[in-house]
């Protein structure tokens, strides 16, 4: 096995307030609710291996469902309430629960305000049902392909804001500053797969790296997919995790 010197003056550095890892629904309006926080859309990066490639964009079933606090009827309901069910599975932690549910509405809206055609009467009341193991009426669909829509509305908004999208880089390791104690994050070595597929020489190699320097790193991939090998999700929906604890 031999080894090459990588000269670091000629490694591509990009600099970034926050770099989001994947394109998919929940990278895309991440880096949305970063412009509304105040942060500049040229300060962020969003990275992903293939634009429209995830899950997000390639899922349907009839299952598609969004989940929102109830507001239709009379029915009584709070985020507490919605996060004690959504505890109650066994699947999920209490306090992140509690987040999703408390801000259950507020990214219904922000959909309905992109465009997303979630089925409402002519008095502007949203339809809401229930699903197997949700006593409220906080379940809403526009069918098999409601992830699908929600991501081409995110992705249009995106365009509009002139958020950068990296397509076709592949994040290969976050880039720790070991100097303090905690390790903290400072960015992502990534490989532009373009240039790497018209490598020839190993010496060219390092013009394929690009190197994300960065105050924030947002892992936005979802899970391992191979614990989905005999289920639902295709061999192609890699994850990041891996990412997280090799840093």
């Amino acid at each position: 096995m031999s080894s090459h010197y990588i000269n670091p003056e000629k490694l591509k550095i990009l600099e970034f307030n926050t770099v989001i890892i994947g394109a998919g629904a929940s990278g895309l309006n991440c880096a949305l609710h970063l412009v509304k926080e105040g942060i500049p859309p040229e300060e962020i990066a969003i990275i992903t291996d293939k634009l429209g490639g995830g899950t997000s964009f390639n899922t349907g079933s009839d299952k598609q469902t969004y989940y929102k606090m109830s507001i239709i009827g009379d029915q009584k309901d709070s985020p507490l309430l919605m996060a004690q069910d959504m505890v109650s599975g066994g699947a999920m932690h209490g306090d992140m629960a509690l987040v999703e549910a408390t801000n259950s509405i507020r990214e219904f809206f922000h959909l309905v305000e992109l465009g997303m055609p979630f089925p409402h009467d002519k008095y502007g009341g949203f339809a809401g049902y229930k699903t197997d193991n949700d006593p409220k009426q906080r379940a809403t669909s526009i069918g098999p392909l409601t992830s699908q829509e929600m991501s081409k509305c995110l992705l249009s908004a995106i365009k509009k804001e002139n958020i950068k999208i990296f397509d076709n880089h592949y994040a290969e390791s976050l880039l720790l500053n070991r100097k303090k104690p905690f390790k903290d994050v400072i960015g992502v070595q990534c490989i532009d797969i373009n240039l790497l597929s018209n490598t020839k020489n190993i010496e060219d190699l390092v013009d394929a790296i690009v190197i994300f320097k960065s105050k924030n790193v947002v892992l936005a991939t979802g899970g391992p997919a191979i614990i989905y090998k005999h289920s639902v999700y295709p061999r192609s929906q890699n994850g990041t995790l891996g990412l997280a604890i090799s840093a």
